[in-house]
């Protein structure tokens, strides 16, 4: 289903005609849509769940951020040379290890360490004007975007390079009619129960939120149960 669709059904199931048009436009749905969309992703791993994300790097470039992504699992490298993975290194231990010095006089080589690094600085919106001359030391990729996750990489590329950040992401926020995602696609029913559940958060109905809540938990509960049997799948012994 795509996103009109799931609308126009959430209309029906929740009575809820003022957040939806006559011709089934939107009047406040999405919000609660997208907000079930976001409340399934965090509440249990499914094969939905994991998701790379790939990123080309220019020479010189020694930094990159990602949008919508919950949680950075892996970084792996790949130049014409091959791939490698990366090992995660703390931002402190990074930048006093590897990151000394102005970022634009360092020298560039092949990254073998990253670090999830900050992605907010404050005032938000821009950076202060006031940092003068220590404007090089400011490693922020991220740009103030509260979406966007990031990471340092230990040094910059010396040749053009790819960057596979694999983790948790969110699924596709539902904008446009026509648009679809995981739970639109696969699991209608729970999300229509999960953008419910919402209505009922914000009405302050306690028992209403746990009703939804245990309505949906043996679905997704399965999905789950789904999830795990593949990742156990032809594992024969522990390792250790």
């Amino acid at each position: 289903m795509n996103l009109l669709q799931i609308r126009q059904q959430f209309r029906t199931l929740s009575g809820r005609f003022d957040l939806v048009n006559i011709d089934g436009s939107d009047n406040g749905a999405n919000f609660f849509i997208n907000e079930g969309r976001k409340f399934l992703d965090r509440k249990d791993d499914t094969k939905n769940s994991f998701a790379s994300r790939y990123k080309v790097l220019n020479t010189g470039r020694f930094s990159a951020s990602v949008e919508q992504c919950r949680a950075i699992q892996e970084v792996w490298m790949a130049t014409t040379a091959g791939r490698w993975q990366l090992e995660k290194k703390s931002l402190q231990d990074l930048m006093t290890g590897y990151l000394s010095g102005f970022p634009t006089g360092r020298t560039n080589g092949t990254p073998l360490y990253y670090a999830p690094c900050i992605v907010r600085y404050i005032p938000e919106g821009a950076i202060p004007s006031d940092i003068g001359a220590f404007i090089g030391f400011v490693e922020n990729p991220a740009g103030n975007s509260s979406d966007f996750n990031s990471i340092l990489l230990n040094v910059p590329v010396d040749r053009q390079s790819m960057l596979d950040i694999r983790g948790l992401y969110y699924s596709k926020e539902l904008v446009a009619d026509t648009d679809v995602n995981y739970w639109s696609e696969c699991n209608p029913s729970l999300l229509l129960m999960s953008a419910m559940r919402y209505i009922e958060v914000f009405n302050r109905n306690t028992q209403g939120v746990k009703d939804w809540e245990s309505a949906m938990s043996t679905d997704i509960k399965q999905l789950g149960m789904d999830f795990i049997e593949q990742q156990i799948a032809e594992v024969t012994e522990m390792e250790g």
